[in-house]
């Protein structure tokens, strides 16, 4: 027969075993987040750097072979596109740099 004392019981038994997974789960986290925020942060203006000296080299190289090559069949748009995607890869960086931020 169970009693009202043997049911609290076996619930804080219970409970103490999920805060210490919550607890190890935590501390994996941050054992895992920690060293990857940091890389991010330190890398964080060379990347930008150099994504950005691409997408103004690659606007810059379309802009040229647009009006000084001779030939008409120089892909110009797609140049111009791929450079500005290029661009745009600094937005995924910082969602990145974002979700290791987060607690």
């Amino acid at each position: 027969m169970n009693t009202v004392y043997d049911r609290h019981e076996t619930r804080d038994s219970q409970s103490w075993i999920v805060a210490a997974g919550r607890g190890a789960m935590r501390l994996s986290w941050h054992t895992i987040r920690l060293p990857i925020l940091t890389l991010l942060v330190l890398m964080e203006p060379l990347v930008c750097w150099l994504l950005s000296l691409a997408a103004i080299l690659g606007v810059l190289t379309a802009l040229f072979w647009e009006l000084f090559s001779p030939r008409s069949h120089f892909p110009f748009w797609t140049v111009l596109a791929i450079s500005v995607g290029i661009g745009m890869l600094q937005i995924p960086y910082y969602v990145l740099v974002r979700l290791f931020s987060k607690r």
